[in-house]
């Protein structure tokens, strides 16, 4: 998150975008500390992963006008953003890996999948590790109303320049765009999960123009 108050806007971190490397590239314009979640107190309630919301509340808390600033977050097809985040969870749940110790194997990605939110509880976990719980909301669940300008992680490099040109400031180098995954990613999805996730991303895929390989095979 970077939150700018001499050139209005907040930069959120959409668990899961990939956003890390703009953020790096605008952390100059940082002007107000984080805490980590668990540090988090009334008078230092910014933090890395802070939604939307939470933000507007601090900002209300404050009595700062969050509307006066250009609120930006990224979003991810969410074909290629769930299979991402599942690989993160086998890579640091401490329960999977215990079951792989122990030869159980761990949750395959299609059952793990249908497990899981896309708002509320999400894909579970601690409440400090909130990546996890976010990472399968929707876009319209994750920024509840409050987004001014999302960004495509695919497009980063053509759509986040005019952006920055509105703002006024000239960041680090945009990263380049997230490579195409392209047919490999298919062999993750049965056909009944494909379904689920083209139902509960229905408005996501719609509205930022999503397509991905797997739907054309999706009955």
């Amino acid at each position: 998150m970077i939150l700018c108050h001499s050139h209005r806007f907040v930069m959120f971190c959409n668990p899961g975008t990939g956003t890390g490397p703009l953020l790096r590239s605008l952390q100059p314009f940082a002007q107000e500390p984080l805490a980590e979640y668990r540090d988090r107190t009334p008078d230092r309630p910014f933090h890395h992963l802070m939604t939307p919301a939470e933000a507007a509340a601090a900002f209300a808390a404050r009595g700062w006008a969050f509307a006066d600033y250009r609120r930006i977050t990224l979003v991810m097809n969410p074909f290629t953003r769930l299979q991402a985040l599942y690989r993160r969870v086998a890579d640091t749940d401490p329960l999977w890996a215990q079951m792989r110790a122990a030869g159980l194997g761990q949750p395959g990605f299609c059952p793990w999948l249908r497990s899981t939110h896309s708002d509320g509880r999400g894909a579970g976990g601690r409440p400090w590790a909130n990546w996890r719980r976010l990472g399968s909301w929707t876009a319209a669940a994750w920024s509840a109303g409050h987004i001014t300008d999302f960004i495509r992680t695919e497009a980063l490099a053509q759509d986040m320049p005019p952006l920055f040109a509105a703002l006024g400031i000239a960041p680090g180098p945009v990263p380049p765009p997230v490579p195409d995954p392209g047919q490999a990613w298919t062999t993750a999805y049965d056909a009944p999960t494909a379904q689920l996730v083209a139902r509960r991303y229905a408005a996501d895929l719609a509205r930022f123009d999503y397509h991905h390989p797997v739907l054309d095979w999706v009955a």
